[in-house]
């Protein structure tokens, strides 16, 4: 609410840090508590940096794993998965991927294996895997040390694909953009 009151945001952010309560009531600024909170809100936001480049990191070398795999399978569908529920059991995923929970077991020991995924629970049977970064965060795997891997060389084969699509895009604004540049799409007279 502070921001939003010195005009840094343009809505209020109530997510960013934890309000006083001697807040609600001043009257007047109180510099020691305005101060605190922009504290509070440059810790948050250093860590929300420290845990994008952890997640970034982790989608880097899932890819690097994925691709390097000769047969991946379902691998990328639980790439995608783990980024949206970073806690996995093969009994959650087994409906996700539409595999039998044996299946989807094995898909998560694979994944571990590549490094993709972290198994936490230390049990034998039923186990559950987080994501890289969130095995960090939450102290249950060492932070990485030593110099930070260099992120995997662009493929070739990419290069020729992205040529091909600009080559494609580029065609069709050629034939498209003389057609719809004078035209309107109908939606500017509806008033």
């Amino acid at each position: 609410m502070v921001l939003y009151r010195m005009g840094i945001t343009a809505s209020a952010l109530p997510c960013l840090v934890a309000g006083d309560a001697g807040q609600r009531f001043a009257l007047d600024p109180r510099p020691a508590l305005l101060k605190r909170l922009l504290k509070q809100l440059r810790r948050s936001a250093d860590e929300g940096l420290v845990r994008l480049d952890r997640l970034e990191d982790t989608v880097q070398r899932s890819a690097a794993a994925i691709s390097g795999e000769r047969r991946p399978g379902k691998l990328a569908d639980l790439g995608r998965v783990a980024l949206t529920r970073p806690c996995l059991a093969a009994r959650s995923l087994a409906p996700l991927l539409d595999l039998t929970i044996s299946g989807a077991g094995k898909l998560l020991e694979r994944a571990r294996t590549l490094g993709i995924l972290v198994e936490v629970s230390g049990r034998g049977t039923w186990r559950s895997y987080v994501t890289p970064d969130i095995a960090v965060s939450l102290g249950l795997a060492p932070p990485p040390r030593g110099r930070p891997r260099l992120p995997p060389a662009p493929s070739p084969a990419l290069d020729s694909v992205l040529a091909a699509f600009d080559a494609e895009m580029a065609d069709f604004d050629a034939r498209v953009g003389p057609v719809g540049a004078g035209q309107t799409s109908g939606t500017e007279n509806i008033a």
